[in-house]
């Protein structure tokens, strides 16, 4: 299947990492690689540095195991991968950095008999990966990647982080050179709210102990019928194939292949039928966390709208003569509705725990 992998810094905000959990299950997410959490619950799909800098969520499908933990960095596998994520703050000396990315070398080198996708915030900026200019810590990081062996997964120059006076690339994916051509569809995600200043980075990896993702959508989406093969009646399957095999006539050599495709397919689901129950198909996968309405994803898209007007009008060649004005009027406007969005998930969540404890009594 494909595991498809989020990646975000949501600045420590309660709910910017709210409406991180409804993209996840928005986009199917498996993993998210998230710097900067606002708070790492006690859960098995959790888990988190021993700072509180960085965490990975998975929906639990694959499950994570064997995590481990440092200082900036948080490490498990998922499926056959050792799924890795970091944060470094941009306040710490140069030195401390390089300690960092030694300590981090030296454990995902301890740890090579799986292929690794390291990912997260590094606060460090390199021509290699879009930036305009390559500071210090990004020479470091492109010495460090080299000497793993890693290959750097980001691709063009979109910026990863944006606020009011710039942008920069600081987000970095990185993987081993095995797993590497497996990855797809890596991107930055910029038509969506994050209410943080990180913009999501997506991507798909093709992984192949578990079944393939045009599965995997069949059966989240319910397409086709199902049996319970635990609950097979073996006589009853050998009585309706040789019933079938009388009742079925002789086909000429011109029979079209279409057709005879489609009796084929009738066959296999008679003899199903006969020797086993269905499974009852239960719905698609819920893809909206508890708190979720169509009132708060209007004011999400109000808000994107309100950004993308601002962005627009900076990015304006010709600037008329009230140009500052108008450029605070469109930011204030942004802000204001990101605070609408924040004020409408806070009070959700607030109805949504009310009316559990209603109904528990």
């Amino acid at each position: 299947m494909d595991l498809h992998v989020l990646q975000a810094n949501i600045n420590h905000s309660a709910r910017a990492q709210d409406l991180l959990m409804q993209s996840m299950a928005e986009w199917l997410i498996n993993i998210a690689i998230v710097a900067e959490p606002y708070y790492v619950p006690p859960r098995d799909n959790w888990a988190g540095d021993e700072e509180g800098l960085v965490a990975l969520i998975s929906s639990g499908s694959p499950p994570m195991e064997n995590k481990s933990r440092g200082r900036g960095f948080v490490a498990s596998h998922v499926g056959d991968l050792l799924v890795v994520g970091v944060y470094f703050s941009p306040n710490r000396q140069l030195a401390e950095f390089e300690e960092f990315l030694g300590r981090l070398g030296t454990f995902v080198g301890s740890n090579r008999s799986r292929p690794v996708v390291i990912a997260g915030d590094f606060n460090a900026k390199s021509t290699a990966w879009g930036s305009p200019v390559t500071s210090a810590r990004g020479r470091l990081v492109e010495e460090w990647a080299l000497e793993l062996g890693l290959v750097l997964l980001n691709r063009g120059s979109v910026q990863t982080c944006v606020r009011h006076n710039g942008g920069s690339i600081v987000d970095l994916s990185f993987a081993s050179p095995v797993i590497g051509r497996r990855i797809s569809d890596w991107r930055v995600v910029e038509g969506s709210e994050t209410l943080s200043d990180h913009r999501y980075i997506r991507f798909s990896v093709c992984t192949n102990s578990s079944p393939s993702h045009t599965q995997r959508r069949a059966t989240e989406s319910g397409e086709g019928p199902r049996w319970a093969v635990k609950k097979l009646n073996r006589e009853d399957l050998e009585e309706a194939a040789i019933v079938l095999g009388w009742a079925t006539p002789v086909h000429s050599a011109s029979i079209d292949i279409d057709e005879e495709a489609m009796q084929f397919r009738q066959a296999l689901t008679h003899l199903c039928d006969a020797a086993m129950p269905r499974i009852r198909y239960r719905g698609p996968v819920k893809r909206q966390v508890y708190w979720w309405s169509q009132e708060i994803a209007e004011l999400r898209r109000s808000c994107v709208n309100a950004r993308h007007r601002y962005a627009r009008f900076r990015r304006r060649r010709r600037r008329p003569e009230d140009a500052p004005v108008r450029e605070s009027e469109l930011y204030a406007l942004y802000t204001t509705a990101k605070k609408d969005l924040q004020l409408s998930i806070k009070a959700a969540k607030v109805r949504a725990r009310e009316e559990l404890l209603a109904i528990l009594g």
